[in-house]
């Protein structure tokens, strides 16, 4: 697990009076092997380990459905993330899945990736929101997203209400 800031204690240029920023809690995970997502820990149920093979497929779907995972009962429509947001899709040979159980309200899935970093806390505000350049397939799918420049990284802020209700899974 990785923590990018444990507090947060800011000076207010106006006043020159320490500020506390609420830091909120986020999922990070690789997309693919050149981009970095995050997700809001409230969507996020269940992060797991399945065996590839755990995963039936289903005949008719959009490709970037992989098919169902059964889990506590439920069943989950098992998403390649990458393929729905346009970038390079799982590699077919793995026989592991990392799986990411999201839900809001009543609208449940299951977000295949190819690895799970761990959870990091970041003030709200730490969020870049222009979006000019940011690749037309990603788009939709954004809340924002951080530029790490030392790094050369940037993380992507997903918005899991737009990724579970994604036309592409409802057609």
């Amino acid at each position: 697990m990785h923590t990018v800031f444990e507090q947060a204690d800011y000076q207010d240029v106006k006043t020159n009076e320490p500020t506390t920023v609420k830091l909120n809690t986020y999922l990070k995970f690789a997309i693919d092997p050149h981009t970095i997502g995050l997700l809001e820990s409230e969507f996020t149920q269940e992060v797991l380990t399945v065996k590839a093979a755990h995963v039936m497929p289903v005949p008719n779907k959009p490709s970037c459905i992989l098919g169902i995972l059964s889990r506590h009962r439920r069943v989950y429509w098992a998403i390649d993330l990458a393929m729905l947001l346009g970038l390079q899709p799982l590699n077919q040979t793995m026989q592991l899945y990392e799986v990411i159980l999201t839900s809001v309200q009543e609208l449940a899935i299951a977000l295949i990736v190819p690895s799970i970093t761990g959870i990091v806390h970041l003030p709200s505000n730490y969020f870049e929101h222009d979006l000019s350049s940011i690749p037309t397939t990603l788009k939709p799918y954004l809340k924002g997203y951080i530029h790490e420049r030392e790094r050369k990284e940037i993380s992507y802020l997903l918005q899991a209400e737009s990724i579970l209700k994604s036309t592409i899974l409802h057609s």
